[in-house]
């Protein structure tokens, strides 16, 4: 019975928090593309921040990560800041803290992938 309690209290918040994470995200939501650089590689990635408070990310040329998008998670915000994690084929997790600016036009991240330093420098994607 009191594990039934506690899963009946999970749901609930679960159910609590996601419409108020998609309100979080509501300024964050569409498509961003631009480059990425992590250590000495650099690419291009588009991020996708759906209203329902998903996304996916996918990156080109970057060993490992694969060819296709893969799904956000560990997604949060704080005012202008947005911090999610997203892992790769190879299972390595992509973990960045993106800063957009006062327009809502750019949108700037920081973070870690295998070990080696990632940044973003993202633009809204018209």
């Amino acid at each position: 019975m009191r594990y039934a309690k506690q899963t009946v209290v999970w749901m609930l918040l679960g159910l609590w928090a996601v419409p108020g994470l998609a309100a979080d995200l509501e300024g964050f939501q569409g498509t961003w593309k631009g480059p990425w650089y992590i250590g000495m590689s650099s690419g291009k990635v588009a991020l996708e921040i759906r209203a329902d408070g998903q996304g996916d990310i996918a990156l080109t040329q970057l060993e490992g990560f694969g060819n296709s998008p893969v799904p956000l998670k560990k997604i949060s915000v704080d005012g202008n800041v947005v911090r999610f994690a997203a892992a790769g084929e190879n299972g390595a997790e992509l973990s960045l803290k993106a800063t957009m600016d006062g327009q809502g036009k750019r949108l700037v991240g920081n973070g870690k992938y295998g070990g080696f330093g990632a940044r973003l420098e993202l633009q809204r994607d018209p």
